[in-house]
C-alpha cells in the first residue's frame, strides 16, 4: 500500500488502519520508516519523512480478524488486502504482475524508472531482508562501506576498497576507481585521511585487493555497477558520491545476480567469462593463438560503467554465432580507443604489428579516399585471386587510380577477440565475400525512421515481409542496435550489386505506393516527410558496410544488433530491449535466428517476374 501525502504523519496511518474492517491497528508495523526517494543522486536522500512527496508504503495484512497472517503466502495476503482496503487519496493499493518479469523490467527501463521488486508469491512474511524479495534495478546501484584506499598513478588514491555487511561482518566486494574527478578525489581523501589505520577491517585480507591503505569502516558511498560476478565482486563499479545519512550497518547486498529472471528458476548460465575481473592486462592462448589483452579496466560505456573487459567477454561469448557472418568478408575497422565517449577513427589497412596468423587480403581500392570514407572494394583481389591483365588503355588508366589495401578478415574466434582488444566495439562487414566481391550473398532492406517511433518501423517491416512472401522470397529481420531495422534477403552470390539494388528499389517503390502515409522516398534527407519510414535501397553497393548481426553498437546503453523471429516484430518492440546485459542469455535461448541467411540462399529470377507482374497489373 502506498500513502500519498505531502506530510504523511504516522498517526494518520494508524487511524486509517483502525477503520479498516478486521485490522488490528495496535499491531501495525510501518515497513518503510524512511521516505521513498529517487536514487539518481545521493544528495536527494537526505530529507526527513515529513518532507516526502512520494508517499509511504506500509503493510497492512499481517493480522486480520484476530488471525496472525505472517505465515500466510504473500499472494493470499495481497488478495485479502485488496478485498478490505477502501481506496482514497491517502492510500493506494500497490498492484502487482504475475510472471512476465523480463517484459516488466524492460517497460520500467523505457520509462526511466529505477527498477522492480520481484517477490516469491508463496513466501511468508519476514521482518528482515530476505531472498524471497529481490530488488532488481535497471541500473544496479547501492551503498557500500569504504574500507581502504588503493594506490594508483593519480593523486590521492587510485580506487576505493568497498564492502558490504553480511551476518554482521564486512565482506569485500571489489575496488572502485571510476567516476572520480580531481575535486572529488581530493574531497574523499580529506574525509578518509583522519580514518587511516594500520589494521585491515577484514578478518582475511583479500588476495587481489592491491596495495592498500586501510581506513576505519565508517564512511559510506553510493556506486553504480554493471552486475555481480560469480565471485560476488562488483563488475565495473562507478563512484557516485558519499552518503552522510547512511550507517555502515545498513550496507547490505541489495541486488540479485542478473535480471528479473532471478525471481524465477535460474536460467541457464553463460559460460565462464574469458577475462578475469582482477587484472588490467593479461596474455592468454585462445584456440592455439596467443593474445594479449590490455587496459581492461578502461570504461567504454561511461553511463552504464561497462568496460573494455566487458566488451571482450561479450564477443568471446557470441563468437560462435557472429564469426560465421564475418568469415570471408573484408572489414573496415572503426576503432574507439577511449570508448564511445572518446574520439574514434576508421582503419582499412591491417594494423602494424598484427599477428601473422591474422588473415588479411590485399584489395585494389580508390587511391584518394577521404579519411573515414567507406572503402570502395572494387573487384580485383590480390593474393586470393590474380588480377586480370589489362587489355585496354582505359582499364590501365583506372588501375593507376587505385592502391592496394590489406583488409582484415575475421575467420575465427581469436581474430574477433584481437579486433575487440583494438577497440573495435562493433564489426562492420560488407555484403559480399572475398571470393566474389562484386556478388553479394544477401539483399539488404534498410528501414530508417524519420522523426517517427519504432512502432512505425515495425509496421513497415511487416508490410515488407508480406510483399517478399508474395514474390516468393524470405527475409530475416534484425535490430540494428540503433533506431532502424534491417531485413536480410539471402541470395546466391551470382548477381551483381546493381541487380540486388534494382530489386530493392522496385520493392521500395511498391510498398511506398501502397502506403504513402507510412513510407517516404526522397534520397535527400531535407526532402523526406517527418513521421515516416525511409526504405534505403541504396545500401546495396560494394562500397557499403553495415553492422553485422550479434555485434555491440557504440551507443549509450550498449545495445546489440539482434536477429529477431518474425513473431517478435510487433508493436511495442524496442531496439533498446537487447543489450550487453541480456543479449547472451537470449542467444543461448534462441540460437542463431540468422542461420537461414547463411544456408538458405535464394534465386531472384522468379521474384523479379512476379513483382513485375504484380506492379504492372496494379498500374494497368
Amino acid at each position: 500500500v502506498e500513502m500519498r501525502s505531502a506530510q504523511p504523519p504516522l498517526p494518520a496511518i494508524r487511524r486509517h488502519a483502525l477503520t479498516a474492517p478486521g485490522l488490528l491497528g495496535n499491531q501495525f508495523p510501518p515497513l518503510c520508516p524512511r521516505p521513498l526517494a529517487s536514487l539518481s543522486h545521493p544528495s536527494r536522500l537526505r530529507y526527513p519523512l515529513g518532507d516526502s512527496q512520494d508517499g509511504v508504503r506500509v503493510a497492512l495484512t499481517l493480522y486480520l480478524n484476530g488471525y496472525d497472517l505472517r505465515q500466510t503466502p504473500l499472494a493470499e495476503r495481497k488478495q485479502l488486502l485488496s478485498s478490505i482496503l477502501q481506496p482514497n487519496t491517502t492510500f493506494r493499493y500497490s498492484e502487482h504482475f504475475i510472471g512476465k518479469g523480463e517484459e516488466l523490467l524492460e517497460a520500467v527501463r523505457e520509462k526511466g524508472l529505477e527498477g522492480i521488486i520481484a517477490k516469491n508469491a508463496f513466501s511468508k512474511y519476514e521482518s528482515k531482508r530476505s531472498r524471497e524479495w529481490m530488488k532488481i534495478k535497471v541500473v544496479n546501484q547501492q551503498d557500500f562501506v569504504i574500507c581502504g584506499m588503493i594506490e594508483g598513478e593519480r593523486d590521492y588514491f587510485g580506487a576505493l576498497a568497498l564492502a558490504v555487511v553480511e551476518d554482521g561482518k564486512l565482506v569485500y566486494v571489489g575496488n572502485c576507481g571510476s567516476g572520480f574527478t580531481q575535486e572529488s578525489l581530493k574531497a574523499v581523501y580529506e574525509r578518509l585521511k583522519p580514518l587511516i589505520v594500520t589494521r585491515s577491517p577484514f578478518r582475511v585480507v583479500p588476495k587481489d585487493i592491491g596495495k592498500v591503505t586501510w581506513v576505519k569502516p565508517e564512511l559510506v558511498c553510493t556506486a553504480r555497477f554493471n552486475s555481480w560476478t560469480d565471485e560476488n565482486r562488483l563488475r565495473a563499479p562507478v563512484f557516485l558520491g558519499l552518503r552522510h545519512d547512511q550507517s555502515p550497518e545498513e550496507c547490505v547486498r541489495e541486488s540479485g545476480k542478473g535480471s528479473a529472471a532471478s525471481a524465477a528458476p535460474d536460467p541457464p548460465k553463460s559460460k565462464e567469462a574469458l577475462l578475469p575481473q582482477d587484472q588490467n592486462e593479461i596474455a592468454l592462448t585462445v584456440e592455439g593463438r596467443r593474445l594479449k589483452f590490455t587496459n581492461l579496466n578502461k570504461v567504454y560505456y561511461p553511463q552504464e560503467g561497462y568496460t573494455k573487459r566487458d566488451v571482450i567477454n561479450f564477443y568471446d561469448a557470441v563468437a560462435g554465432l557472429l564469426v560465421p557472418h564475418l568469415q570471408g568478408r573484408p572489414l573496415s575497422l572503426k576503432r574507439y580507443p577511449d570508448g564511445i565517449a572518446g574520439e574514434y577513427f576508421f582503419q582499412k589497412e591491417a594494423p602494424t604489428g598484427a599477428p601473422e596468423w591474422l588473415r588479411t587480403v590485399a584489395i585494389l581500392t580508390e587511391a584518394h579516399e577521404k579519411p573515414g570514407e567507406e572503402s570502395r572494394l572494387g573487384n580485383r583481389v590480390i593474393g586470393n585471386r590474380a588480377i586480370e591483365k589489362q587489355k585496354t588503355s582505359a582499364a590501365k588508366k583506372e588501375q593507376d587510380h587505385k592502391k592496394t589495401t590489406h583488409f582484415v578478415i575475421v575467420d575465427d574466434r581469436p581474430g574477433l577477440l584481437y579486433l575487440a582488444n583494438l577497440g573495435c566495439i562493433d564489426q562492420n562487414p560488407g555484403m559480399s565475400r572475398v571470393e566474389s566481391l562484386e556478388n553479394p550473398d544477401f539483399m539488404l532492406i534498410d528501414l530508417d525512421p524519420y522523426h517517427c517511433g519504432y512502432d512505425r518501423i515495425v509496421e513497415a517491416a511487416l508490410l515488407v515481409r508480406e510483399r517478399l512472401e508474395q514474390i516468393g522470397l524470405q527475409g530475416y529481420p534484425k535490430t540494428t542496435g540503433g533506431d532502424g531495422m534491417h531485413i536480410y534477403v539471402p541470395v546466391e552470390p551470382v548477381y551483381t550489386f546493381q541487380q540486388t539494388r534494382t530489386l530493392a528499389e522496385i520493392l521500395a517503390r511498391w510498398v511506398a505506393g501502397d502506403r504513402p502515409d507510412l513510407f517516404t522516398t526522397p534520397r535527400t534527407v531535407a526532402a523526406r516527410e517527418k513521421g515516416k519510414v525511409y526504405f534505403d535501397y541504396l545500401q546495396n553497393a560494394s562500397a557499403k558496410t553495415i553492422s553485422a548481426p550479434y555485434v555491440l553498437r557504440a551507443y549509450p546503453g550498449a545495445p546489440v544488433a539482434t536477429p529477431l523471429g518474425w513473431n517478435e516484430v510487433r508493436p511495442g518492440l524496442k531496439p533498446t530491449q537487447f543489450h550487453i546485459g541480456n543479449a547472451v542469455r537470449r542467444f543461448e535461448r534462441t540460437g542463431d535466428l540468422f542461420e537461414g541467411v547463411l544456408k538458405k540462399l535464394q534465386r531472384i529470377e522468379a521474384a523479379v517476374e512476379k513483382i513485375t507482374g504484380l506492379i504492372g497489373g496494379a498500374t494497368r
